[in-house]
Parts: structure tokens; sequence; C-alpha cells
């Protein structure tokens, strides 16, 4: 009896052993199993396409144009006065560039018969807002050096300027620094003070009263009327 349940003991443990045997192998298949999924899933992303990109966003072009009209300033020789001219241009809806646009146009002639107040072969380099809304004009240097003179010569000319960006920006713009060359400069002809930031407010009017200005009345200044000499060129 004594063999028999021995013989019994070690038949069970083999038997154990059998199952460990079985369980660990079953274990190691899983765990194999586990980790070829794995790998493959890691492969499937190494692998893949990546996905497309968005497409663009689209934004309007600030430079984009329109037909718009503008109001310009030049010298009436019959009343002595500024006069203003209406002109329908495709100017661009960007409030700098149209600026710039508008004023080039103010240095050209008159499609009215005019007079042009700016010499002629003035240049506009580069315009400019910051955020007080003054507007820097950068003139080159013909803006002084060929201008007719006289304080009623430099009053259209300053005038002109003021008035065409208020007639366009009324509110957009608020003063105008003038610049020549890129620099400040206090005075275009030796009259009229140019060398801080002028509101459009700022009216330099021309009338036929005396030959010499007056005064400057809170923000008009009128000045005398205009000599042959001074507006030919």
């Amino acid at each position: 009896m004594v063999d028999n349940a021995a013989h019994k003991n070690l038949k069970s443990k083999q038997i154990l052993r059998i199952a460990r045997i079985a369980i660990s192998g079953a274990i190691f298949t899983v765990v194999v199993a586990i980790l070829a999924i794995l790998i493959s899933c890691d492969a499937k992303q190494t692998d893949s396409t990546p996905p497309p990109l968005p497409p663009p966003i689209v934004t309007a072009d600030e430079t984009q144009t329109q037909l718009q009209k503008c109001t310009l300033f030049f010298f009436d020789t019959n009343s002595l006065r500024l006069a203003s001219e209406e002109r329908e241009l495709d100017l661009s809806q960007d409030v700098t560039e149209r600026l710039k646009q508008t004023l080039t146009q103010l240095l050209g002639a008159s499609i009215n018969g005019l007079y042009q107040t700016l010499p002629a072969g003035t240049l506009l380099y580069e315009v400019y807002i910051d955020e007080q809304l003054t507007a820097y004009l950068d003139f080159s240097h013909h803006l002084k050096d060929e201008h007719i003179g006289g304080t009623t010569g430099e009053a259209l000319t300053v005038s002109a300027i003021l008035r065409t960006v208020k007639a366009n920006f009324p509110y957009q713009i608020r003063k105008v620094q003038i610049l020549i060359e890129g620099l400040e400069t206090d005075t275009i002809g030796g009259h009229i003070d140019i060398s801080k930031p002028l509101p459009l407010s700022l009216e330099l009017e021309v009338v036929s009263k005396v030959a010499e200005p007056t005064e400057a009345q809170g923000e008009t200044l009128e000045v005398g009327e205009a000599s042959g000499q001074e507006m030919d060129q």
C-alpha cells in the first residue's frame, strides 16, 4: 500500500509539473501574441501615409482695388482759391496704400485746367500712419528745391495736401507730418511751419486782400493774393 500511495503522489507531482509547464507556455504564447499585435500596430502607424494637410485659409488681399471717388485740390486762378476736383479711380482698399495713390494723383496735372501747387517732378516715396492717426508723407527734395517760393505759393502747397487728405480720409487720419527725403524740415520755403504734424483742421486760405499774410487766428491762416510772378513756374 505504501508503494501504491507513493506512486500516486509521484504521479500527482508529474501532473502538476506538466500543468505548470502548460500554463507557462500558454502565458508565453499570449505575451508573444500581444507583442506581435503591438509591433504590427506600430508598423502600420510608421508606414502609413500622413493625413492630407487642411486647405490654406484664404484672406482678403490688402492691395485689392476697387473703383472709388477721390477729391483733389488745385489752385483756381480765377477765384484765387483752392478748388476741388473729383476723380473716379481704381484705388486700394488698404488705407495706407490708398493714401499714397491719392496723393500721387495730386502730384500730377489737373484734368480741369487748374493750377498745380506742388512743384513738377516731386515724388512721394512712402507714407505711414501711426497709432495716433498721424500720416507721415515722405516727399522728394523737389518739393523744397523746386518750389516757386512766396508765402502764398507755400500756403497753397501745404493747404492742397491737407485738404486732399481731409476730404478723402476724414476718419482715418487726424494730422499730417510732411517729410522731405525722410527728414523733418522747418518749412518748404521759409514761411509755413511744417516741423510738427499739422492738424487737418488747419486752413491756409487764399483770399484777394493784401499782398502779405495776416496773423493766424485760431487754426485759420489767411494769405495774400498770389502775384503772377509767384504763380508762374
